[in-house]
Parts: C-alpha cells; structure tokens; sequence
C-alpha cells in the first residue's frame, strides 16, 4: 500500500484534546513513547525532533517504514511510530536516527476522513541515519502478554485514555510496534487483502460457523484486522471457521476507521481449512404449509459482462437444491435489464427471466416475476442499474391474487382488507422515499388462504460514525431516515389490521438494521412479530461485516402466524468467498408458514 504524499496533511487539534500541553523544545533524550503520549495525538504535533533512534520493524512502501526503540516501560504510550522517509534505502533491521516534523497523518479512507477517522502519528523525516544493525525488538503477544479491552470500544468520549478499559485507548498504546497474534481463528472472507481473527485461545462463544456474532452489548472490540502487504492479497482465499497454523506478526497502524496490523502477505503461516461446507436447509418441506424465502440476490441483472454465468448458474442451483424450491421468493436488489449501464430503461423483464429459466433448466419448476420499474435512477444502488424489489413466485403452488398492477408514482391502499394494487408500491412519491428502494406490497392465495407480502430494502449504514474514530459516542446517522420509513411501512400494515384483525402479513427483506434495533422494533409494535429475535444466536447471522457476523435482513410476521412457522437462515454466501460458492454477501432466510 503506497502512502504517496504521507505527512503532507496535519490533523487538527480535536475537541477531546484541548488539554493537550504541546511540547516547547525537545527533551535531551527522547524516547519514542515521550512523542507518542498518553493520547491519540502527539504532545510533539508540529515539533521538530532530532536523533530519534529505533530499529526499523517494517516497510510499508518505498516512502514508508516504521521504527520502534526499547521503550519507556510505560504501557500506555506507544514504542513504535510511523516515518514517512522517501528515498532512504534503510531496511528491515536496520537501526537508524531520525530527524523531523511530528505529524499527525490520516491515513487510507473514505472522503472526509478528516472529520471521522483518527489519525497516525508520524516523523516526516528532514534526516534519516543509519546506524547499524540491531535484533527487532520482541512483540506484543496480543491477549497474552496484554489482554485486549472486551465489549468497551469507548466509555468516556476520548476524554480519558484508558487502555486498560477501551479498545479503542488499547489499540493507540500499540500505535507502530510489533504484536503477535498466536495461531489465528479466520472469522470471515478476506476482502481488499485484509481478513479478521482471533488469537487461537479466544474463549468465544463461537457461532456455526466458528465466527463471532454480535449482540446489542458487544460488537467485539477484540478481533483482529489482518491487513496484508504486497504480493497477491486481494487473492487470498479463506473462509470462516478456517485458522492459521502458525504466528503472525505485523505492526499496528490505522485506516478506513479501523486499527489494522499490518503484515507481509508472504509470511502468512499455512492455511488450515476449517472444514465448513455450504448448507442446505433444515426445513422439510410441506405441501399444505407455504415456504417463503427472502434473499438479497446483490446486483443481478441480464448483463453477462456483469452478473457472469457461473453467479447465475450457482445462484439457481442453490434456489433449487439448498432453499428447496420455495413457493415465494422476495428478491432483493434485481437490476434493470443491462445492469449499471446507464441506458434510462429501468425494465428488468429480461434480468428475472435470466434466473427464472435457469432454475427451470435445472429442475423443471417454472416461477412468474412480477414487479413494478421505478423511475430511472430514482431508488439508489448502483447508479443507471435500478435496483428494486420484486416477487418470484411459482404458478403451480400460489395464485397471484387478481388486481390491478401499480406504476412507479402509485401509491398502494386497503379497499376492504385487501390491496387496491397488487403488486403496489407503499407511498412512493413522498420525499421520505427519496434515493430508497420502495417497498412492495403484494396480496397471494394459497390452498384457499390470502396472504400479504411486504418486501423492503431501507436505506444504507453509509454515514454512519466509524466505531473507531474520532467521534465518541458514535452516531447512527443513517438510523433516523430508517426509524421514519419504518413507520410509515407500519402505519400501511397496520390500516390492513383495521380493516381485517385477522390478516396474514410477513415483512420480508433487507432492513439495513440489527434485530435489536429500534428499527425493527419500530416495524413489530403491538401487532407483528420478529421472527428472527428469538431464533438460535448460534445460528444467528445472515452478513458478515469487518469481523463479524450480524443480522441485516429479517422477516417480520403479524402475530396470528406465532407458533405457526419454522424458520431457517440457510447460510451459503457471508461464510464464503466466490471459490467457495458465493454469489451474493447476504445469505438466504427461508420461513414455512401454515397460514392461519
């Protein structure tokens, strides 16, 4: 990774740090963790130190390398720091003085970095010597020779360092030194040449597939990004439940709002496959009994050159063989018929025929699509591919109850309990709804019994605060505009329950939320209940994001139907890479209803 230009922006003094006394000159001897401080920014920000000696432990490019001395026995500043020094020949070992201007540098991000991620404090070297050779200096055992802070990210603002406490103080006190992660547990995919771990003696609880799930308490402050230097990263192949056998040591730094330790691709130890396979459903089947699968199919369209065969074919292999050929299918993120390319046709009758016909090919059964095209570029993803929700649905099994079909600007009703638009689309032209996917409401018959589907996919967590960054507590930007979509979604369902008490509604889709949010809360109120809020925390997990395993997707069910389902989360994509068979980052929910 080439930090071209590093040193060059200088973070500014944040509010949480107006205490900070800056240093007025250099002490005679100054050590390392004297410039790196009890803080996430330098008491020598904009000072020019002189014959700062340390060994260099790493190089993370031409311009970049990072040195550590034999510290200042105090644990909660740092012994290593990064050096931003181009052409200087210096290596791996070499022991060298520097001279130069502390900084504090953001490092790889998203735009406006500046304001959410924290920085790395950095010598922009004037001088570099070399002054001979020495040992490397011996690393940090990680939850062993220094226990990692468990559940606390942050509990005091920034306002208190605290490694002892805060993972987010814990990882700045290792700020450019050495660490060493013991025979690490894979949790996930690698993904842009990172992978997260645990070292081998983490006491878990593991989930199914030997990853970490979290809970309204924890969101595991304790795994470890593995970020991994030259070579051929990005191609790495692992999956979940997967360790390494052997150590790995790299040096701690900061990017994209998380601590990485960073290390060379080509000393990564040997990989162990943990054996994980794949599933098929645990449900059976049931003739008299509807079997309704929710699945984000992550940008399918009818253009090869960007959804391939193999996806395509993988993708109906597993509709058929691992979901069971289900009744309904609530599809998630169809694109338009040529994908992102920008053509101002929002039709994707060819873009569901595509799936449709391989699933027939595969094993005869034949499912109808039906779906409403929103206006060009009007509903967010992809910009040009028009991502909606849509229904497939299998003719033998269900009817689709007869109605009229919406347009993209109408706006779906109850006329007597049943939908004055089947599909229709819930209040589309109200700004709430502005750059969303709209929600789908569709009305089918099955043995003799009505059911209503509602099928969504809400807004993004893009915005969110990082939960490593400067801001503390963080802020769930996105969560508001969800909370409102919510509730207007609840307040359609529930005028159906005016008008018939007894309906049988289910919520499907991409909710964007963790089921113990207030979103989904929002969505259950007196009448609906959460299917998956109860379900097996083991098997809890349908995405996987930087380490762990969460719930985004859901399915939501109006209370007549408690006690009348079964319900599975089929687990084939977030576990895996596309060599393992992965065709989508979000796995499949399948739930069995005996309609009421």
């Amino acid at each position: 990774m080439m930090l071209t230009g590093a040193g060059l922006y200088t973070a500014p003094e944040l509010p949480w740090q107006a205490g900070i006394s800056y240093a007025a000159e250099q002490k005679a001897s100054l050590h390392i963790g004297d410039i790196q401080g009890e803080s996430h920014v330098s008491p020598y920000k904009g000072k020019t130190v002189k014959d700062i000696r340390g060994v260099i432990t790493f190089r993370q490019s031409e311009s970049v390398f990072f040195i550590q001395d034999e510290g200042d026995g105090n644990d909660k500043t740092a012994d290593g720091i990064m050096v931003y020094a181009p052409n200087t020949s210096a290596g791996i070992g070499d022991y060298v003085s520097v001279d130069g201007e502390v900084t504090e540098f953001y490092g790889p991000g998203y735009k406006g970095k500046e304001e959410t991620d924290l920085s790395i404090t950095e010598i922009k070297a004037s001088k570099v010597k070399q002054l001979g050779r020495k040992e490397l200096p011996q690393p940090v055992v990680l939850d062993k020779d220094r226990k990692i802070p468990r559940k606390v990210i942050d509990s005091d603002g920034l306002t208190v360092f605290n490694p002892d406490k805060d993972a987010i103080d814990f990882w700045e006190s290792l700020e450019g030194m050495l660490v060493e992660v013991e025979q690490p547990i894979i949790l996930g995919p690698q993904r842009y040449g990172e992978i997260f771990v645990v070292p081998g003696t983490h006491e878990g609880p593991f989930n199914n597939s030997g990853s970490l799930s979290i809970t309204a308490e924890d969101m595991h402050p304790e795994h470890i990004c593995l970020s991994m230097v030259g070579g051929n990263a990005k191609s790495y192949v692992c999956k979940s439940g997967d360790r390494l056998n052997g150590n790995v040591t790299g040096v701690v730094s900061y990017g994209f709002g998380i601590f990485k330790v960073l290390t060379r691709t080509n000393q990564m130890p040997p990989l162990v496959d943990g054996g994980l396979q794949p599933e098929k459903t645990t449900i059976n089947p049931d003739p008299a009994k509807l079997l309704v699968a929710s699945y984000n199919i992550e940008n399918f369209s009818a253009n090869p050159s960007k959804t391939p065969d193999r996806k395509v074919k993988r993708l109906a292999e597993s509709i058929v063989n691992d979901l069971k050929k289900p009744d309904i299918i609530t599809v998630l993120e169809l694109q338009d018929n040529d994908g992102p390319t920008d053509s101002g046709d929002a039709d994707a009758t060819k873009s569901a025929k595509r799936l449709t016909d391989a699933i027939k090919e595969i094993s005869g059964v034949q499912y109808d699509c039906v779906n409403i095209n929103p206006n060009n570029n009007e509903d967010g993803g992809q910009p040009g591919a028009n991502i909606r929700v849509a229904y497939f649905y299998r003719p033998d099994r269900v009817q689709l109850k007869a109605g009229k079909i919406g347009k993209a600007n109408d706006a779906n009703k109850w006329v007597d309990g049943h939908l004055s638009l089947n599909p229709g689309r819930i209040n589309p032209k109200d700004e709430l709804y502005n750059f969303t996917r709209k929600s789908l409401a569709a009305e089918f018959t099955f043995n003799g019994k009505d059911v209503v589907i509602v099928a969504n996919h809400l807004n993004s967590k893009r915005g969110d605060d990082t939960l490593y960054g400067q801001k503390q507590p963080v802020v769930l930007k996105s969560e508001a505009k969800r909370l409102k979509l919510a509730a207007d979604i609840k307040k359609f369902v529930d005028e159906g329950f005016k008008q018939n008490p007894n309906l049988n509604i289910i919520l499907t889709g991409d909710f964007n939320d963790f089921e113990f949010s207030p979103v989904i809360k929002t969505f259950e109120g007196a009448n609906m209940t959460s299917v998956i809020k109860d379900y097996d925390l083991g098997d809890r997990y349908a995405y996987y994001y930087q380490g762990n395993n969460q719930i985004l997707d859901n399915i939501i069910v109006s209370n007549n139907l408690k006690g009348h389902y079964e319900f599975d989360i089929v687990h084939v994509n977030s576990s895996f890479m596309e060599e393992h068979g992965r065709v989508s980052d979000h796995d499949p929910l399948l739930i069995q209803l005996d309609l009421q």
